[in-house]
């Protein structure tokens, strides 16, 4: 790979300014490119169960309509994180005057999705289109170990039906980071990879063990009254994790945040999205989001490995909290960090505790847990907590939390890509 053709840029007090006067309207840094059009443009049972599987889950709920049709819901639902894939973009509009003073702000900066809090306000059933807006509500500078300056930004969002009904709410977080000179101490470290576990045949078999043994609430109604704060709830595993499984999660979700088409088509988004290009050891241009799949370019950002895309361990969190749940139960709330890179090899061990089991005033019968994720090293590489709706025998069934009003930040029509 040519080192020249990677963009080296720097983090400025002016650029930290300049990316402050985008709050209101989208991050800079986080552009559609060629398409801003949706992978799923509405909510199929095609679609759900594509997705279902393209992250490993084989919860009969999303992948079986029959089955679907059976449960309370009376057909196909989404399950949380399928959102990602959907969405026709409402982002308010950046005016030309402000998209030339504010586009190069941090070109050039390594960005890494660092975690997120969903609120969910509506199962999102079979033909739901939803319409999204994005945009930057803050960045701050942060210190850190790993590169010389970083910007941690937040991005709130929310998707909404054709009756504009509030179905997801959300603030993203996002750390930019300034990539390392190759010629660096600190680079030249980051460019020894980290030594890839070698599975040896008892190591495997614990994890088919797990994978025989995984829990599937399905039907059978989780009900508040069963649950007891600091009740431990079940293992599951993830891994080891393989550059198939991203090419798996891209399947079912699509590019999610950015654009990579082939051939002329990537061209034409290069225009757009110079900075999201680097020459590879062909000379060719390629997309920078092979930093997951090429070793020489995950090095020449400061990184010991390919690793995965952040919202995979999101969407593990996802699955476990649905197969823990239950058909009858909603997922009102997911809070999740990311606590370390999830190198492509790993395997990640999830486990969850009880930490609420209550009536909430608001939103009836809830209980919520803490969900932790921890690799074959003993490294945490998830963190997170999640609040569930559940059925009650003494208050009945689950009811839906009231969504909030429609986004002050958001336009009337399409947001024009790659602003």
């Amino acid at each position: 790979m040519s080192e020249e053709s990677l963009l080296r840029g720097i983090i400025s007090d002016d650029d930290l300014a300049l990316l402050q006067l985008r709050i209101g309207t989208p991050n800079p840094t986080l552009r559609a490119g060629l398409s801003a059009e949706p992978w799923n443009p509405a909510v199929t049972s095609l679609a759900v169960r594509r997705w279902a599987i393209s992250i490993g889950d084989d919860n009969p709920l999303f992948v079986d309509p029959e089955r679907a049709r059976a449960s309370r819901w009376g057909g196909t639902i989404a399950p949380p994180g399928f959102e990602w894939s959907m969405g026709w973009n409402r982002s308010p509009e950046v005016s030309p005057e402000l998209h030339a003073a504010t586009r190069k702000a941090l070109r050039g900066v390594q960005l890494f999705h660092s975690g997120a809090e969903y609120f969910y306000y509506r199962p999102l059933t079979e033909g739901t289109e939803l319409y999204k807006s994005e945009w930057l509500a803050d960045a701050v500078e942060k210190k850190s170990k790993f590169a010389n300056r970083t910007v941690i930004t937040t991005n709130d969002n929310a998707y909404w039906d054709r009756e504009e009904r509030v179905c997801i709410a959300s603030n993203r977080w996002f750390v930019h980071a300034e990539r390392r000179p190759v010629s660096s101490d600190a680079a030249r470290s980051s460019r020894q990879p980290h030594t890839p576990t070698h599975y040896s045949d008892e190591q495997l078999q614990e994890i088919e063990q797990a994978y025989d043994n995984q829990f599937l609430r399905g039907s059978e109604a989780l009900y508040m009254e069963d649950v007891v704060v600091g009740d431990a709830t079940p293992l599951m595993v993830k891994g080891p994790l393989t550059v198939t499984d991203m090419i798996n999660m891209h399947m079912g979700a699509g590019w999610i945040t950015y654009t990579n088409p082939p051939y002329r088509l990537a061209f034409e988004n290069r225009k757009r999205l110079r900075g999201f290009y680097s020459r590879n050891e062909f000379g060719a241009w390629d997309t920078i989001q092979r930093v997951h799949w090429d070793p020489e370019l995950a090095a020449s950002v400061g990184v010991k490995g390919i690793y995965d895309i952040g919202p995979m361990r999101f969407v593990m969190m996802c699955h476990y909290l649905t197969n823990y749940a239950g058909d009858d139960a909603f997922i009102h709330r997911i809070r999740y960090e990311l606590r370390s890179f999830n190198y492509v090899g790993d395997t990640s061990w999830l486990s969850g505790r009880i930490v609420r089991a209550e009536v909430d005033e608001k939103l009836g019968p809830v209980i919520e847990l803490e969900v932790v994720s921890v690799n074959q090293r003993g490294e945490e590489n998830l963190r997170g907590s999640a609040t569930i709706l559940v059925p009650s025998r003494a208050h009945g069934p689950v009811r839906l939390p009231e969504a909030p009003p429609m986004p002050r930040y958001r336009s009337d029509k399409p947001t024009t890509p790659g602003l």
